[in-house]
């Protein structure tokens, strides 16, 4: 069948829908690589309980303590949140949407040499009279 019906205004659509396309594929091919190099992570019973504990000591912003709330009532688990299922959700999203602002933060300055007290040091969410010590902060939550 002949294309000569096609005006240049449905050519112009035509490629660059197959543009979108492409970019599409390229951008799930990249997610793919992204999500292959990540570590599984291993959420154990005993971790669960300590975030919990540090959500309920007020230690997270009000975001998580209503994800905790929604937690507590069967809506939602932790696992769910390890293993990403919990996403799916805007709202979960939204609440850890600042989370992982600071997880970039941290990551950046990382990047850029500076050493694991300093990042901890300097995370916006560590209480001001917090010390630094060895053990990994839960600030991620906030």
């Amino acid at each position: 069948m002949s294309q000569d019906w096609k005006t240049p205004e449905v050519r112009a659509a035509e490629e660059m829908v197959e543009e979108r396309m492409r970019q599409a594929e390229e951008a799930l091919a990249k997610a793919t690589r992204f999500e292959a190099e990540l570590p599984e992570v291993k959420l154990t019973d005993e971790r669960i309980e300590e975030i919990q504990q540090h959500v309920r000591d007020g230690n997270a912003p009000a975001e998580i303590v209503a994800f905790q709330h929604r937690v507590d009532d069967g809506e939602f688990s932790w696992r769910e949140v390890a293993d990403g299922t919990a996403f799916r959700d805007e709202s979960v999203r939204a609440a850890f949407a600042a989370s992982v602002r600071n997880m970039q933060q941290a990551k950046e300055m990382l990047d850029a040499g500076y050493d694991a007290a300093t990042v901890i040091t300097n995370d916006p969410n560590r209480p001001a009279d917090a010390g630094y010590d060895d053990e990994p902060p839960d600030s991620f939550l906030r």
